[in-house]
Formats: C-alpha cells, sequence, structure tokens
C-alpha cells in the first residue's frame, strides 16, 4: 500500500471516531501540518470528509454512501453460515437462520444436526410466528410498532400445552426475552423439542434476523439447551458485528 493511501486512510478512521482539527490529524500521523492538510483536501474534494463552520474535519457524505453500498451487498446467509457451522460443532444440534419477510418468520439457512431425531423444517419454510425460537427473537427485538403490525388480528393457534393463544401472554414472554438477550421455545410448537434463539441486529441496530439451536428434550434437558445460549450469542453477534453492528 503506498504511503498516500495509508496515511489517507488513516484519517478516515481517525476522524469516524469524532470531529478533528488539522493539527490533531497532523499530530496523529506524525506529519507536517502541510501534508495533513494536502491529503484533508483530495478526501473533501471526493466528498469523504467535511470541512465543519469550526474548521474541524468529518467523515463526508461519500463515505456513507459507500457504506450502504457495502452493506446492501451482504448475504446475511453467506455471512452467518460460518458461525453456524461452528455452533453446529459447538451443540450438535440443528441450527436456523430466519429472516422477516412480509410480516412471516422465513428460514433462510439450516445446519442439520448430524444425530437421530433430525428436524424436518426446511429452508424457504414459514417458522410459525408466535411459538418458535427463531421467530420470538425477532418479535422480540422489533419496533413495537412493528410487532403489532405482524401481531395484529394474527390467530395464535395452539400446538402444544405451552403455546401462547393471547397476545398478553406472547407479549409478556417476549419481554423476558429482550430482558435475558434471548429467546426459548420451550416446546410450544412440538412436544418434545425445544429450543434457544438470538437476534441479528444491522449496522444501523435493526433486527436482520435471528439464529437458533433446536433440540428433542429426549437427548438434551432444558438445563444443557441453556448451556447452548453462551455460543449461540456470540454466533449472533459475531453475524452482527459482520452486518456493520457495534456494541454499544
Amino acid at each position: 500500500m503506498s504511503q498516500t493511501l495509508d496515511r489517507a486512510l488513516k484519517i478516515l478512521d481517525y476522524v469516524g471516531e469524532k470531529p478533528r482539527r488539522i493539527g490533531e490529524i497532523a499530530t496523529f500521523l506524525d506529519v507536517h501540518h502541510s501534508t495533513a492538510l494536502r491529503l484533508l483536501h483530495t478526501l473533501r474534494n471526493h466528498g469523504f470528509v467535511h470541512e465543519m463552520p469550526d474548521h474541524r474535519y468529518r467523515l463526508g457524505a461519500a463515505t456513507f454512501r459507500l457504506g450502504f453500498q457495502a452493506l446492501d451487498a451482504i448475504d446475511i446467509r453467506s455471512v452467518a453460515r460460518p458461525f453456524m457451522e461452528k455452533l453446529h460443532e459447538q451443540t450438535g444440534e440443528t441450527v436456523h437462520l430466519g429472516t422477516l419477510e412480509d410480516n412471516e418468520v422465513v428460514y433462510v439457512e439450516k445446519v442439520e444436526a448430524t444425530r437421530p431425531l433430525r428436524l424436518h423444517s426446511r429452508i424457504g419454510a414459514i417458522a410459525t410466528v408466535h411459538c418458535t425460537g427463531v421467530s420470538k427473537a425477532i418479535l422480540a427485538f422489533l419496533p413495537e410498532a412493528k410487532r403489532g403490525t405482524i401481531l395484529d388480528g394474527r390467530d395464535l393457534a395452539r400446538f402444544t400445552d405451552n403455546t401462547h393463544t393471547t397476545i398478553a401472554a406472547l407479549e409478556s414472554d417476549l419481554a423476558e426475552c429482550r430482558e435475558r438477550g434471548f429467546a426459548l421455545d420451550a416446546e410450544e410448537h412440538e412436544p418434545g423439542i425445544h429450543c434457544v434463539g438470538a437476534p441479528i441486529l444491522s449496522g444501523s441496530g435493526d433486527v436482520a434476523g435471528a439464529i437458533s439451536v433446536t433440540a428433542p428434550l429426549s437427548r438434551v434437558d432444558r438445563g444443557a439447551l441453556l448451556e447452548f445460549v453462551p455460543a449461540l450469542l456470540a454466533a449472533t453477534q459475531e453475524t452482527s458485528k459482520q452486518l456493520g453492528w457495534r456494541a454499544q
């Protein structure tokens, strides 16, 4: 990499933290004031930095445009897949990736358990919105208004004795999901099958999808399932970071 390009990229990273004055930038780069000024003028002419009225420099519109273009080009499936595979290796159980499409949660990727008692979910199928781990992980972290739009008028059908069939009961469960950072499907969709799920966040902090780990109760009891949570959260956090999310 050329020295000029290296310095220009360092400037973008530096002023990305907060607006900086020319003297700060020159000191940071360990260059003469005039060298820093030439670099800033070039970056400003291309829209990558903006000079504020108080003569501090911040990131310009071109950096945001490139950032959004980069994020638009990211395929959540390809980003999440390696972290899903690692999660599968750590748990030995089925790992799902779901995204919200037209107010329905759809399975878009899956790593199948290698053990007996495999699940019959398939990529492209709709995950029941009120009683699966991947769906509840998405619902719980959506804005209240968006969640209301999804649930308004929806029939919360009973699949098991544990299924939430009222909005009030579901909202109470989703509040617990938000508090602990992950969702739990406690045999709510299928008897003998339980699941934990956690949200994936985009660079803007919006819910981009969710990853879940599903297992039969006959093989993995509730305590063992909850032991999967740290690995699950690591997978969703790493995927979120690849999508541009940063922890506050």
